[in-house]
C-alpha cells in the first residue's frame, strides 16, 4: 500500500498477524514486549470471525486455524475487544466451525485462494483447530 506520504508499506491482516503472534510467542519474547504488545492491539482492535480481517474470504479457515493455535499459545481464555467486550473466544470460534461443517462431515471454503477450496486441508484446518479448543476445556 501507499500511505499519505507516498512510501510503499506493508498492510496488515488477520491471519498473517496472528502469524506474528505465534511466531513471536516461540521466539521466546515476553508478553510485555513491544512487538507483542502490538499485534495483540491490532488483533483485539480487528477481531472477527466472519472473514480474515484486510482479505475477506481469502484464507477464512486459515486465519481460524492461525487464531486458535496463536491465542491458545498466548495463554488467554477471553479476549477484550477494542469496544470492551470480552470474547469467550474458544467457544465462538469452536461454534464458527461447527455452524460451517457441511452435511458431509467436511469444511471447505467457497473462495478458493490458497487452495481453500479443497475439502481435506480446509477440513484439517478445522479438525486441528477444534482438537485445540477441545484441550483448552
Amino acid at each position: 500500500m501507499t500511505n499519505a506520504e507516498g512510501r510503499t508499506t506493508l498492510r496488515s491482516y488477520g491471519s498473517m498477524s496472528y502469524a506474528g503472534l505465534l511466531g513471536y510467542v516461540y521466539a521466546g519474547l515476553k508478553p510485555d514486549d513491544p512487538r507483542i504488545l502490538a499485534v495483540y492491539d491490532w488483533l483485539r482492535n480487528n477481531f472477527t470471525l466472519d472473514e480474515n480481517p484486510g482479505m475477506g474470504q481469502q484464507g477464512l479457515y486459515y486465519y481460524l486455524h492461525l487464531m486458535t493455535k496463536a491465542l491458545a499459545i498466548y495463554g488467554i481464555d477471553q479476549l477484550p475487544l477494542k469496544d470492551g467486550q470480552t470474547v469467550d473466544w474458544r467457544r465462538e470460534v469452536a461454534m464458527k466451525l461447527i455452524n460451517l461443517q457441511k452435511a458431509d462431515g467436511s469444511w471447505a471454503n467457497q473462495n478458493s485462494r490458497w487452495w481453500e477450496q479443497d475439502s481435506a486441508l480446509v477440513t484439517s484446518y478445522s479438525v486441528i483447530s477444534l482438537e485445540i479448543l477441545y484441550r483448552g476445556l
